[in-house]
């Protein structure tokens, strides 16, 4: 079996799995909100909008990305990885895996492919509702101005690639420790306690070096440090090779797998 097979076996297993509703209900989570404050209180939200800027997209979307990146993000990256993994604990079906006739570099990476796929899915999901948070209410309010007003495509796909990147540290880790348990609580508990703590030293001068405080850095310094990829998104990509290096090796050397 070939690796492009083993990632659509990966990839229709997990139209089957809860994380493919986490990553839909998690992409619509804050934009909903902001979508139903922007149709119950417009004249509050228009003064707010155009308070600092001339263009709403700008607040709009800083504002609703900022509470994306900063907690949800992280967390959900958190529960797709454990869910993913969780298929085959689940069914017991680890054993007829490692059976199968494809080497184990196939079974690691087909499913760590699966768990990026629908990271990206849940980016491109929330985009869409980022957009549609803005333009349905536009709709019925046309004192919004979203419609009449350029939209800075540029500027939002590097927020995207760049935000994507600074996720990739978290990934790796939290399939390390998802491969690794088979109790799906605990590597949930393990990233949730890493997350709440990254919350807590955010103030904390070396807080580029804490993977799960990615994100967040990068919607922080996004508007001011452009070109090249910023400290802490090249240390991102740093640690998803250390740690998929880490797990790959882990997986195939255990005596006891599944």
């Amino acid at each position: 079996m070939n690796i492009a097979a083993s990632i659509k076996t990966e990839l229709i297993k997990t139209k089957r799995s809860a994380a493919l509703w986490i990553v839909v209900l998690g992409a619509g989570f804050v934009p909903f909100i902001m979508m139903i404050s922007y149709l119950v209180q417009p004249k509050q939200n228009i003064e707010r909008l155009y308070k600092n800027n001339p263009n709403p997209w700008i607040f709009h979307v800083g504002n609703i990305w900022q509470g994306f990146s900063v907690f949800l993000l992280p967390m959900f990256i958190i529960i797709v990885c454990s869910l993913i993994t969780q298929i085959e604990y689940k069914n017991n079906t680890w054993k007829q895996v490692f059976a199968s006739p494809q080497p184990y570099s196939n079974i690691y990476f087909s499913k760590l492919t699966g768990i990026i796929v629908m990271i990206f899915f849940l980016f491109v999901l929330f985009d869409l509702f980022t957009l549609g948070a803005a333009i349905v209410p536009n709709l019925f309010y046309s004192k919004y101005g979203f419609l009449t007003h350029s939209f800075n495509w540029r500027n939002f796909l590097t927020l995207n690639l760049r935000t994507f990147i600074s996720t990739l540290g978290i990934i790796a880790i939290q399939y390390v420790l998802s491969m690794r348990f088979k109790n799906f609580i605990i590597p949930i508990g393990i990233g949730l306690a890493c997350l709440i703590a990254t919350l807590i030293a955010m103030g904390w001068e070396h807080i580029f070096k804490i993977p799960y405080a990615h994100p967040f850095l990068t919607m922080r310094f996004h508007e001011v440090k452009k070109g090249v990829l910023q400290n802490h998104e090249w240390n991102a990509i740093g640690y998803f090779i250390v740690f998929t290096t880490i797990g790959f090796f882990d997986m195939k050397y255990r005596k006891e797998r599944g």
